[in-house]
């Protein structure tokens, strides 16, 4: 009898719950609605739309360690010039070859396209969705048999805006550089200026 009751209760209490519609329901699991397929497209969307902010709008990428990457668009370029890094100590130095972590996964992929190569060897990588809606990028480390480099970022609005690997965290910061870096910016291309000419 005590089994018939319980059971009734329970059909009541969730009858009841049915009825309420005012209460809100979680969101699905965000992992768990996706396919793979669906997560990949998605990250790459995400990875190449932050580049190509980047590259138009300009970035500074500062690690923990205080160091930072300083670079302007093109259209931006001082003296021809559009990238500098000034490590922790704040020594600049101009970059000629420029590896933003935030462009990592799109230069990857389209090297693998250009070179009519699928998802294997030197270019094999993997995306996987977190459950706290990060993103954690895996790909091939180069110059070893079956071992994976990997970049968990932080997505907002579509954007990359930071980044952790084994060795540092990154911040993104997109737009207009401060008053400040573009100094110290200016300095070290009119340096290597004076030094190339010499």
């Amino acid at each position: 009898m005590k089994k018939y009751l319980l059971a009734a209760v329970l059909i009541f209490a969730l009858a009841g719950c049915a009825n309420q519609s005012s209460n809100p329901t979680p969101s699905p699991d965000p992992t768990k609605t996706k396919t793979q397929t669906e997560i990949d497209t998605e990250f790459l969307k995400i990875a190449y739309d932050s580049c190509a902010k980047a590259q138009n709008e300009n970035i500074v990428e500062s690690m923990d360690d205080g160091s930072k990457t300083i670079v302007l668009a093109k259209k931006n370029a001082y003296k021809d010039y559009s990238a500098v890094y000034l490590d922790a100590a704040g020594k600049a130095q101009v970059i000629y070859e420029m590896e933003l972590l935030v462009c990592q996964p799109g230069y990857l992929i389209s090297m693998m396209k250009e070179a009519n190569h699928d998802n294997s060897g030197d270019y094999e990588h993997h995306v996987k969705l977190n459950q706290d809606g990060t993103y954690t990028w895996s790909q091939h480390a180069y110059g070893t048999d079956n071992q994976f480099d990997e970049t968990t970022f932080v997505v907002s609005n579509g954007i990359i805006t930071a980044g952790s690997t084994k060795d540092y965290n990154y911040t993104f910061l997109y737009g207009d550089i401060s008053d400040s870096d573009m100094q110290v910016f200016k300095k070290a291309i009119d340096d290597e200026l004076i030094r190339l000419n010499q």
